[in-house]
């Protein structure tokens, strides 16, 4: 793969003792693509506020859903995506407001837009809620010596 580095992916249950095991296969990743250990902190916390966030709204705090997390490194920045099975109503609306006009719920969220440079959403009921955030590199690109991203249960 040309400027790719193969993306790393991991499920893990909607439970929120998972949410440790994913920030110890997250950490890992970021840093076998060379991510700086400050902005891997960013990235970890806005991935778990996802996740806790879809674990709360999503799975109405429901145990045994998964939630899946890759990430992928390219020449110019970093990409993670989270699946969520079920479609949560309104969240992009969320997106759209500005700190003054959250509602008591949307701190979280509002967190992971200052920390990605771009946060997008799809909701589609059918599909689950699709997440994409992307960090750009600060420095060159780090994707030799990469682990390869196993999938991991």
């Amino acid at each position: 793969m040309n400027g790719t580095a193969a993306p790393g992916r991991f499920t893990m249950s909607s439970e929120a003792e998972d949410l440790g095991r994913l920030g110890q296969w997250l950490r890992g990743e970021l840093a076998g693509l060379g991510v700086d250990r400050s902005t891997g902190a960013e990235l970890l916390l806005a991935v778990g506020e996802l996740c806790a966030n879809s674990i709360e709204h999503a799975y109405e705090g429901r145990s045994g859903q998964s939630i899946d997390v890759s990430v992928r490194g390219y020449d110019d920045r970093i990409e993670i995506r989270l699946h969520v099975a079920r479609a949560v109503e309104g969240l992009a609306t969320v997106l759209d407001l500005h700190l003054e006009a959250l509602p008591k719920h949307g701190m979280g969220i509002h967190l992971v837009r200052r920390i990605a440079d771009s946060v997008s959403i799809d909701v589609q009921r059918e599909r689950g809620t699709h997440w994409t955030l992307v960090k750009p590199r600060l420095s060159g690109p780090s994707t030799t010596g990469r682990r390869s991203g196993q999938e991991r249960p």
